[in-house]
């Protein structure tokens, strides 16, 4: 059992700064983005979802379909790492670059798919849903904040 925590520990090390099972500085000590923090509010049958009512598993698998969407709509790209795969795989790149795209009508059919997806995970039915999206900054000692309505179906 001991060599096993000492291999364990040695694997973490090799990939963070702390080792499995202490507490990993990033987790409480993140620096700010430049753009600052978005948080979104979602409202099923104009309700809106707490945290609270969820595990934070179950919490995680409502919002980071929105927060996944909101990065690739700002970035205009899935594959972040395209780059990547076109520096170091050129002739697997070439072939495969048509699967690496964005359709053109992903942007218009998320609302949809989310609200299907959202649909399951709550197990009922969806008549309307609401998704504002809340974007925190800091600028000096002041928290600016901002409302934006993103979602209506």
């Amino acid at each position: 059992m001991a060599a096993f925590f000492a291999i364990q520990i040695a694997v973490d090390l090799c990939h963070s700064l702390t080792a499995f099972p202490f507490v990993h500085y990033g987790m409480f000590s993140e620096s700010v983005p430049a753009n600052g923090r978005v948080r979104y509010e979602i409202f099923v049958d104009n309700q809106q979802l707490e945290a609270a009512n969820f595990g934070i598993y179950r919490w995680d698998m409502i919002q980071q379909p929105l927060a996944a969407f909101d990065r690739q709509s700002e970035s205009a790209d899935f594959a972040f790492d395209r780059s990547r795969i076109r520096a170091i795989f050129p002739d697997i790149y070439s072939r495969l670059s048509h699967n690496l795209e964005n359709a053109p009508t992903v942007e218009a059919t998320f609302p949809d798919w989310y609200m299907g997806y959202l649909s399951r995970l709550l197990h009922r039915p969806i008549h309307s849903l609401q998704v504002l999206r809340d974007r925190y900054s800091i600028l000096g000692a002041r928290l600016l904040g901002s409302e934006i309505p993103w979602i209506n179906r």
